[in-house]
């Protein structure tokens, strides 16, 4: 595959949800190394699109000293993953991919974050279009960005939460929240060849995830999206 997609949603914060390891980062970054809470990752190119991979970073327990996060250790949350709605129509793919994952360390007792993404990319010309919407809980942050076959990235999204490290787990993650829409990306760059980028792209307008806003209505089929604002959910 020449492209992968990369949805990840990260604690801002050193620690949050009442003393559980953040994400160490305020904002986005393209590097695989990054850690997140939840990831998301879909490989494709113009004639195809392949299944999606879903991992965690892993979580400590910080609150409470050195001893007993070294024996509580760092389990990885189980995420949960699906895409569909796949249409492969040249010279353009969608589809719709979606990861949901918890706080292992409170199994059974914790939300799980719901990330959906509505991705398509058309090939015009010498350059690719990436356009897309991101819907489900609007804590923590949500970034999404593509990479090319030498790793150079595209970042599309950059959502940030308006929840708060503690309070923000606790009320803004019960349910899916497939119909709230985070908010919408669009992006033109230029090919250097058939599956590499010309530059790199690592700065997007950042979009507020509040879950005060209103909650527009979302409509999409076949890679067209319509909709507006933004909000949100851990």
């Amino acid at each position: 595959m020449s492209f992968v997609l990369i949805f990840r949603r990260y604690a801002p914060f050193n620690e949050f949800g009442f003393g559980f390891e953040g994400d160490h980062r305020s904002g986005p970054s393209v590097s695989m190394t990054a850690t997140a809470r939840t990831i998301g990752i879909v490989a494709f190119d113009s004639g195809s699109i392949d299944n999606i991979e879903a991992s965690s970073s892993g979580t400590q327990f910080t609150g409470a000293g050195d001893y007993v996060r070294r024996l509580l250790g760092k389990p990885k949350s189980h995420v949960k993953s699906s895409i569909s709605k796949k249409v492969i129509s040249k010279p353009w793919i969608s589809f719709t991919a979606s990861t949901a994952g918890a706080n292992p360390m409170m199994r059974g007792a914790a939300p799980d974050i719901d990330t959906l993404v509505d991705f398509r990319a058309e090939w015009i010309g010498t350059g690719v279009t990436f356009q897309g919407v991101v819907r489900g809980d609007d804590f923590p942050n949500a970034e999404v960005f593509v990479l090319d076959w030498k790793g150079i990235g595209c970042l599309l999204f950059d959502g940030r939460t308006t929840g708060g490290r503690n309070t923000g787990p606790m009320t803004r993650l019960a349910g899916a929240h497939e119909s709230q829409m985070l908010g919408r990306f669009y992006c033109t760059i230029p090919l250097a060849g058939p599956s590499t980028f010309r530059h790199a792209k690592v700065g997007c307008p950042v979009t507020t995830m509040d879950s005060a806003k209103s909650r527009p209505a979302w409509e999409g089929g076949a890679g067209a999206f319509s909709g507006g604002g933004a909000s949100g959910n851990w």
